[in-house]
């Protein structure tokens, strides 16, 4: 009968570890709700207008954020953009620029895709240029400029090296829902463990 109990416990452990990895990985994933996006109409003479610097670039890198404590992301989270500048049209452009848009087009951000040439329109956020899916940029089709080229005039001398803001750090292993869960999972183990080496002591004791 001991041992059919101990063997009930071990199924309960076994359960409760199941669950706590289930759970973690479901906010992994998991996002927050977004609002959704809505752009008014614009032309080149308001995107020109709206930005203060303007450039043509290559995205040479993509980097995301981590998600809060809870393990959720919003599609209003930040995502750095590193771009290797080839021209720039106005403000202090660097020859590497980073910039920073929401996570998703939901939230009015501006996904760029790494490798791929575009026309940027960005206005100075919180410590670097940020641009949004309203702020007319335009990726380039193989050689040939967007249209809005023509109207932005001739080209301003680029600045050395990168531009200052650019965040710093290990994002690949950020602190979230699931290494919270696995240690309480580890916790309720050892206690389910504790709990299994007192009973089977006190068992032993009676015979």
């Amino acid at each position: 009968m001991h041992a059919s109990r101990r063997r009930g416990v071990l199924s309960l452990l076994l359960i409760l570890m199941i669950t706590v990895t289930t759970l973690g990985a479901g906010l992994t994933i998991a996002a927050k709700p977004a609002i959704a996006c809505s752009c008014a109409m614009s032309d080149t003479n308001s995107s020109m207008a709206y930005a203060d610097r303007i450039f043509a670039g290559t995205v040479a890198e993509r980097r995301e954020t981590p998600p809060d404590l809870s393990g959720l992301r919003s599609s209003a989270d930040p995502v750095y953009y590193v771009f290797e500048v080839d021209q720039a049209w106005k403000g202090e452009v660097y020859e590497t620029t980073t910039l920073y848009s929401a996570a998703f087009s939901a939230s009015c951000g501006m996904e760029f895709v790494q490798g791929e040439k575009y026309l940027v329109f960005a206005k100075q956020g919180n410590g670097m240029p940020t641009t949004t899916l309203c702020s007319g940029n335009e990726a380039y089709q193989g050689t040939t400029d967007p249209a809005a080229v023509k109207k932005l005039g001739e080209p301003i001398e680029l600045l050395a090296g990168s531009s200052p803001g650019t965040p710093s750090g290990d994002w690949g292993t950020p602190p979230g829902a699931s290494f919270i869960l696995w240690g309480f999972g580890g916790f309720f183990a050892l206690l389910i463990a504790a709990f299994i080496g007192i009973k089977a002591v006190r068992a032993k004791r009676r015979r």
